[in-house]
């Protein structure tokens, strides 16, 4: 087990940032067709994951980091992710936008929504953030669910805001305000 950050009683798992020792688990989380759904781009090989991964390590690094990515790990096992971006932006450093992750395996469980309230906790207390952004699909609904229950309040959908496979897809903008 590496150094938690952050640890959950129940359910029971730990919060700590990622490492490149998670590139296998975080590319294979991603594979799933419903998880494929939802993003605009997922690794297609481990070698994408561990450049992704590198990158997102890299901007964690800076003075004013950019990123911040937690993996979820349960009983030794990595779970999932949770990451906090597009941080530190001029005019805008005091907001920042939730991405999040599960492993098929480890679903239902309400592992990610223990996981997003104590990072949006985090976040806001360590980044001295104002303003936490959360956009999922209209069709995601287990991803709105988790952020309705962290308490994210929606705010509007993006209608045709992205296009993937053809198709327009519509967003939704959830928000909490601190």
């Amino acid at each position: 087990m590496k150094t938690p950050i952050l640890k959950s009683k129940k359910p029971e798992f730990i919060l700590r940032h990622i490492t490149m020792q998670d590139s296998q688990a975080y590319f294979e989380s991603m594979q799933n067709s419903e998880t494929r759904k939802g993003f605009m781009s997922v690794p297609k090989s481990l070698e994408e994951a561990k450049r992704n991964l590198s990158k997102k390590i890299s901007k964690m690094k800076l003075k004013k980091p950019t990123v911040d990515v937690f993996a979820i790990e349960v009983d030794g096992e990595y779970a999932g992710h949770v990451e906090l971006h597009d941080m530190n932006q001029k005019y805008l450093e005091h907001i920042a936008r939730i991405g999040y992750c599960l492993h098929p395996k480890f679903r239902g469980k309400g592992i990610m929504t223990k996981a997003v309230g104590m990072i949006v906790d985090y976040a806001f207390k360590k980044y001295k953030l104002k303003r936490i952004e959360g956009i999922c699909r209209t069709f995601n609904k287990a991803s709105a669910h988790v952020l309705e229950r962290t308490g994210f309040k929606l705010e509007g959908i993006m209608r045709k805001n992205k296009f993937k496979d053809g198709k327009y897809l519509d967003d939704m903008v959830w928000a909490k305000i601190r």
